[in-house]
């Protein structure tokens, strides 16, 4: 499963996958723009284009504890969406990027950036394929769980592709789905002691699952939806003598209400299992996620992302490690030109030890985070205001290089678009 993401704040970046395309709904239906927004119409195509830039100062760049090493920093975030008009079949391109330079740190500078086409072919009325391939470079930012690198982060390339077949009987649907995502890691520093070097956490992941669902009113969907994984690294022994290749399932029971083209929400619980071949042991684990956007009452949009599910971990004496993330961001109309923005998410990781591995004491680290800003839009394409971030971490085992630090980000934040 694919964590999802929980806020957009200064350091984040685009996920490969946006968790926000509701299953067996056409592909980008839930992000897209009424005729009366923005946009550049290009015959059959409708052109957006943004651009995000953040000028402040973070008082804690390292993420470490006391004393912390502050610096200014100029984030910069351009971004394009071409996205189709047609009556049937759908076909969008999102690009963009994230560019971060720091004054004081230039080890943390990033340049990321993804690109991803994604689509639908209508075959006939309540019967289409859907597809997408996408590509992100994005960097692994200290303070955030799995990271344990003391200077400059890791950077992870993915390339993902997903296909699948939806189709519809009166009230009764199926989906089926099919995803592949490989992974390369760079490294650009000295690895801590505790940590898997690049070479040994290149893998390729792969999903398939089958949804089956009910639509019990206009709108208002159950399904049930098994699945199964494998997991592959590139090298089969990592470089402590490690085999973590896996197989796994999963069964999740869930819902889908789309209660208007502002508020679509979609939420399951379930459980997961991931066994590995190599050693005979296995973790298992309950999971859970909600994702969508809220619009009940006009001036406030709420978007949450809550995701429990078994990640690979970087940790040499760990297995993997169990995430959990609460989070929800919101945008508020206040009056006339002013809007407040913002969100908070925690995140738990809890580390399973790695087979064989003496003396492993049981670790679970905890993240914090939370912005808040007001825009003022100096006309309907521009936006500018302060935006105030603070983050921290913390561990059950400080010891073995767990997260003890708090952060905190001030900027001014300008947004373009067209």
């Amino acid at each position: 499963m694919t964590d999802a993401p929980a806020i957009e704040f200064v350091h984040e970046q685009t996920p490969i996958v946006d968790l926000l395309n509701l299953p067996g709904s056409p592909v980008g239906a839930l992000g897209q723009r009424s005729p009366s927004e923005l946009g550049m119409s290009l015959g059959a195509f409708t052109l957006y284009p943004q651009v995000d830039l953040l000028v402040g100062f973070d008082d804690n760049v390292f993420a470490t504890p006391a004393p912390a090493i502050g610096s200014a920093f100029t984030v910069i975030r351009p971004q394009l969406e071409l996205r189709s008009e047609w009556l049937n079949h759908y076909l969008r391109l999102l690009a963009g990027g994230g560019f971060g330079f720091y004054a004081a740190a230039p080890t943390q500078n990033f340049q990321n950036y993804n690109i991803r086409l994604d689509g639908r072919l209508d075959i006939r009325n309540d019967f289409y394929l859907t597809g997408l391939v996408a590509f992100q470079r994005a960097t692994e930012a200290l303070g955030t769980p799995n990271v344990t690198f003391s200077q400059a982060p890791t950077v992870a390339d993915s390339l993902a592709a997903e296909v699948s077949l939806y189709q519809r009987f009166n009230r009764f649907f199926y989906q089926l789905t099919a995803t592949a995502t490989k992974y390369w890691y760079y490294e650009y520093s000295n690895i801590a002691s505790l940590g898997l070097p690049a070479q040994s956490r290149n893998r390729t992941e792969f999903e398939e699952r089958v949804r089956l669902g009910y639509e019990v009113s206009e709108g208002i969907s159950v399904w049930l939806q098994p699945g199964i994984n494998q997991r592959r690294y590139e090298s089969p022994t990592n470089t402590v003598g490690q085999q973590r290749d896996s197989n796994g399932w999963f069964m999740n029971l869930g819902a889908t209400a789309v209660l208007s083209p502002k508020t679509q929400l979609e939420g399951f619980v379930g459980y997961q299992t991931l066994s590995y071949p190599a050693d005979g042991t296995s973790t298992n684990s309950m999971i859970f996620g909600l994702r969508g956007v809220w619009n009940g009452y006009e001036p406030l949009t709420l978007r949450p992302a809550i995701m429990r599910s078994i990640n690979e971990s970087a940790l040499i004496n760990y297995q993997n490690y169990i995430s959990t993330t609460i989070g929800v961001d919101f945008t508020y109309q206040i009056n006339g030109p002013w809007q407040a923005v913002g969100g908070v998410a925690y995140n738990i990781a809890e580390f399973t030890p790695a087979f064989g591995v003496a003396n492993v004491n049981p670790r679970t680290d905890y993240f914090f985070r939370g912005s808040i800003g007001l825009l003022y839009s100096i006309r309907p394409q521009i936006q500018i205001g302060p935006l105030y971030e603070y983050a921290s971490g913390w561990s059950t085992d400080v010891a073995a290089g767990g997260p003890a630090y708090t952060r905190n980000i001030f900027s001014i934040r300008l947004v373009a678009r067209h």
